[in-house]
């Protein structure tokens, strides 16, 4: 059992545990209502004009929309917010995703979400949403604890940079110790191990796409 547990990738581990996570944002219904209140205030209408210039668009739908309470709206009523917006009920459609986290996400140093692998004595945050395309966090590794190929196995790129500590890398049969400030890229399907030789934590930069996620 303990083999097995050492030889799963941080990658599979991660992925397993925000496997429900994705697919929850994934099945989350396009915010149409708040594209259609900020559409409006862009093009400073009233709820009453829009109304007015849809043709059949009742008052108390576009409330009832803005507010939230019309989660699917018919085909119906997005034509008339459409023709009263001046624009395609495509447009409607793609500027509410352009809204979702997945495409624009305003963070702060405690990142999207964290992981926290006792066990490994390392840290997973990351600054981005859980897309597929992108990945961009910090690995906090534990004082004195090792990563080796086996926990960071990708076949993509990777970029690194030290923030905190200093990290001994060794890629290959190269060996290269980054000291805070100084940055690593090489790609993940080269054996590589990550050491933190130092009593404190060590934190990476690492930017990798698309994510592992």
């Amino acid at each position: 059992m303990k083999s097995k547990k050492t030889t799963k990738s941080l990658y599979q581990i991660l992925s397993t545990q925000v496997k429900s996570k994705i697919k929850q944002e994934t099945r989350q219904q396009l915010d149409l209502c708040r594209t259609v209140r900020r559409l409006r205030l862009q093009k400073q209408l009233s709820g009453a004009e829009l109304c007015r210039r849809a043709g059949d668009l009742d008052p108390k739908t576009l409330t009832a929309l803005e507010m939230g309470r019309i989660k699917n709206p018919s085909v119906k009523t997005l034509q008339s917010l459409a023709r009263g917006l001046g624009v395609t009920v495509a447009t409607l459609f793609t500027a509410a995703e352009t809204e979702t986290d997945g495409n624009f996400f305003v963070g702060t140093q405690r990142g999207a979400f964290q992981m926290d692998f006792p066990s490994w004595g390392i840290k997973v945050i990351s600054f981005t949403p859980l897309i597929k395309d992108f990945f961009c966090g910090k690995l906090i590794i534990g004082p004195k604890k090792k990563l080796t190929h086996t926990f960071l196995a990708h076949s993509k790129p990777f970029f690194l940079s030290t923030l905190i500590g200093r990290v001994d890398i060794t890629v290959e049969d190269k060996k290269q110790t980054l000291k805070e400030g100084e940055n690593l890229f090489f790609n993940g399907v080269l054996k590589h191990e990550f050491v933190n030789p130092l009593q404190r934590e060590s934190v990476l930069l690492m930017i990798t796409a698309p994510s592992f996620l």
